[in-house]
């Protein structure tokens, strides 16, 4: 029954007209389900980079290479590992590693934000990991 509630929740959140940060727990857990790569976290981290999750809020645009679309424009920005963009459409959430020495978080977020609103889309940060999986 608790899950249940909690999808009552979050679609009552969502009607209310509240942003994805607002989402609860299990809204932020699915979007970053849908786009874990445990490789990509693994490398990142090797590499003391940090991985970020976005829910991308806007209608996203249909089609076969969309995905694939978004994941070249988020890897576009200064600062973001190449091969390292994952996208969810279905679940309107994205992904990446990126050098912070490269590009502050701020700044590649703002790159992102110039570049997908192109597309009337925007990003709202659910997660920052910076850390090992499992690490605390």
């Amino acid at each position: 029954m608790k899950t249940a509630w909690r999808g009552i929740v979050c679609a009552i959140l969502a009607g209310a007209g509240t942003s994805s940060a607002m989402a609860c727990g299990h809204c932020i857990e699915d979007k970053v389900a849908a786009v874990y790569d445990h490789a990509v976290i693994a490398r990142a981290m090797a590499r003391e980079h940090q991985v970020v999750f976005f829910a991308i809020e806007g209608i996203i645009p249909a089609g076969e290479g969309t995905r694939r679309s978004l994941e070249a424009i988020v890897e576009s920005v200064a600062g973001v590992d190449k091969g390292s963009a994952r996208v969810s459409v279905e679940s309107a959430a994205l992904c990446a590693a990126f050098d912070l020495a490269r590009a502050p978080l701020v700044t590649m977020e703002r790159a992102l934000s110039r570049k997908l609103a192109v597309l009337g889309l925007s990003v709202v940060m659910v997660h920052l990991m910076d850390k090992g999986p499992g690490a605390r």
